[in-house]
């Protein structure tokens, strides 16, 4: 596809990424469809996108999903934009997660894609400019649309910056954010708190997001629409991971949306869309029953604890899911839509909810990652969906204070070890607190979907 496109990327960890691809995002977000990709999973960059960006972010994460898979991903995912950004949470020549091919400047050279080098020049001289200089004779053959400064006096230390950006490197200065305002969202960023952690998700609030606006103003939007049109082409992928699937005609999907749900993991939803499935939102908060017809629910994503009380006031609606699952409805409840679904829970700030009740359990959140972490399952035999050895992602630290389980979705585990058993079966209802990706199992799909034609032919 043709579609307009940039790479994104940093030469050192750091919010530097976040200010500059969230800049860019507000450059063009009243007068294109601008659709961010990450590059890798950093769940406060994608909060901070998914408010600034006009489409939704989705995550690519080559941990998970391999290169055929990705590619029909992306494919998908420009076709309906104006302009794609992949924004890589990895510096420019870090793998992530030790994956081969994952570096930004990798997907660079294989997209055909310009990229925009990211230089952090806060609190520091014209030394910022030395790894903008040094990338380029390591990673041949890439197009470099040029460089994002972020912080910097551009009149005092940093005034070399330019020079050597420009000139050594060869790299058009494509914007800079000046010092106070880049400061000043380093601290909303990262939580005001001196660098203490704080344990629980930090939801970006529109501080970020209207700093991210301030700082579109001091971008080369000429600059970088030019760069994004020097794209190659690249033909069309066959379809075999997104084409339709015979079983999916006429059936209809619930998916579970607004808060408390943030909607992580949209590619399960990219994927039912392109099985063939009909989709209708369920929005959590304010409606009583489920569309009336509805042949399966997926509920997946990560939880606003702050918007919990709007769920857990909901007594219609909970009430309509647990008769639901008792009737057999095929549901997939996954991260935090499985948490929607216990009798209880206690949030990270020792807050308690009376949630759904579908599942027997109450449990604590202890730490919300900021990156997921990765784990190996077996599918145990109660497993309605899926099968064999997996490689799911954990987005949180939960601890159970009462569980009764009587079917389990996955033993945990490396091959040889003891491992634990995680997830319930009620049912057709697939509840995990872990998250598939479902474009890496497609046969999870399919048997989801053989599972709702069954259910809407019993009807």
């Amino acid at each position: 596809m043709s579609v307009p496109r940039l790479v994104v990327c940093g030469l050192e960890p750091g919010p530097a990424v976040a200010l500059a691809s969230g800049a860019l995002l507000a450059a063009f977000a009243d007068e294109r469809s601008v659709r961010p990709i990450l590059l890798g999973a950093d769940l406060p960059l994608w909060r901070l996108l998914d408010q600034v960006a006009s489409r939704a972010p989705r995550i690519l994460d080559p941990r998970l999903i391999g290169d055929a898979a990705a590619g029909e991903l992306l494919e998908a995912w420009r076709t309906d934009a104006d302009l794609a950004l992949v924004v890589a949470v990895e510096p420019a020549l870090d793998r992530w997660e030790e994956v081969r091919g994952s570096r930004a400047v990798d997907v660079a050279l294989a997209l055909d894609t310009p990229l925009v080098l990211v230089v952090d020049a806060r609190e520091r001289g014209a030394t910022a400019a030395a790894a903008a200089c040094g990338v380029r004779p390591l990673a041949g053959g890439v197009e470099y649309a040029g460089a994002i400064v972020v912080g910097g006096d551009e009149r005092g230390a940093a005034a070399e910056v330019r020079g050597f950006l420009e000139e050594a490197a060869g790299l058009p200065v494509l914007g800079w954010v000046p010092p106070q305002l880049s400061e000043q969202f380093v601290r909303r960023y990262e939580g005001g708190h001196g660098g203490v952690r704080l344990v629980g998700p930090q939801p970006v609030r529109d501080g970020e997001a209207g700093l991210c606006r301030e700082a579109a103003t001091f971008l080369d939007r000429e600059g970088l629409e030019a760069a994004a049109a020097r794209r190659g082409f690249l033909p069309a992928r066959p379809r075999r991971l997104l084409a339709p699937l015979p079983a999916a005609d006429g059936l209809t999907l619930a998916v579970a949306w607004g808060p408390p749900l943030e909607p992580f993991a949209l590619e399960a939803v990219d994927l039912f869309k392109a099985l063939g499935l009909s989709l209708e939102p369920l929005y959590v908060d304010r409606d009583v029953q489920l569309p009336e017809d509805a042949a399966g629910l997926l509920m997946a994503g990560l939880l606003d604890e702050e918007q919990l009380p709007a769920f857990a006031d909901n007594h219609a609606l909970k009430a309509a899911l647990d008769r639901a699952v008792a009737a057999g409805l095929p549901v997939l409840a996954l991260g935090g839509g499985a948490l929607l679904l216990l009798r209880r829970l206690a949030d990270s700030r020792g807050r308690t909810h009376e949630l759904a009740g579908v599942v027997p359990a109450e449990a604590e959140v202890l730490e919300w990652y900021e990156r997921p972490r990765y784990v190996r399952v077996d599918a145990a035999r109660e497993n309605p969906y899926a099968a064999g050895e997996a490689t799911l992602c954990e987005l949180f630290d939960l601890e159970f204070l009462t569980l009764q389980q009587e079917g389990f979705a996955w033993r945990v585990g490396e091959p040889g070890e003891e491992g634990r058993v995680e997830g319930f079966v009620r049912g057709h209802c697939l509840a995990t607190t872990l998250v598939p990706p479902l474009p890496a199992m497609p046969a999870l799909a399919e048997e989801f979907v053989a599972a709702m034609r069954a259910t809407a032919s019993q009807a």
